[in-house]
């Protein structure tokens, strides 16, 4: 966790030297862990700081740090169980430009998430499970995009969807995946 932790700081500095635009900001997030299409979603937030960096008036590229909590009641296998998961995330994502007034710019956003769960514990009947030691793997990647609005260069507006490629449980033979859909407001500086 460390090594992440030090290679996003790293990625954010190196990009913050000839970054154009920081921004914080966070939304709501609606994530699902699915086993053959079937599974339960937690909902949640997430804050995040990002820095954009535009090589043409068309193409650029948004990199940040995300912190994602998502919790709630969840059907764990054969149980109902409370569950409440803690995981970061450093997206890096390509961004094109498609509708620019001045005040209003839209865009077009895609690439990779690469997370890292923090912690990941649910409780059913009375028992508390620490779900990375018991069946999850803490590592995702995951790959996405959505849209985007730019007011006054202040304000973002955005809607993303991410898809796991990663498989989440660690037994081999259950395959699972992730998938995840955002709406966030990050505040441009």
């Amino acid at each position: 966790m460390k090594k992440i932790l030090v290679a996003a700081i790293l990625l954010l500095s190196c990009i913050g030297a000839s970054a154009q635009r920081f921004g914080v900001g966070g939304g709501f997030i609606n994530s699902s862990i699915k086993q053959n299409g079937d599974g339960d979603a937690l909902n949640g937030g997430y804050v995040q700081a990002t820095a954009d960096l535009d090589f043409s008036s068309a193409f650029g590229v948004v990199a940040g740090l995300r912190y994602v909590y998502t919790g709630g009641q969840k059907d764990l296998v054969f149980f109902d169980g409370k569950t409440s998961n803690h995981t970061i995330g450093v997206p890096v994502f390509a961004k094109l430009n498609v509708f620019n007034t001045g005040d209003l710019k839209a865009f077009f956003f895609a690439g990779p998430t690469f997370y890292y769960g923090l912690s990941s514990k649910s409780e059913v009947g009375g028992f508390k499970v620490d779900n990375y030691d018991s069946f999850l793997r803490p590592f995702n990647v995951t790959v996405g995009g959505g849209i985007g609005l730019d007011a006054m260069e202040a304000v973002r507006f955005t809607v993303g969807y991410d898809y796991g490629l990663t498989n989440r449980y660690q037994s081999d033979n259950v395959k699972a995946n992730s998938a995840d859909i955002r709406f966030g407001v990050t505040f441009l500086f």
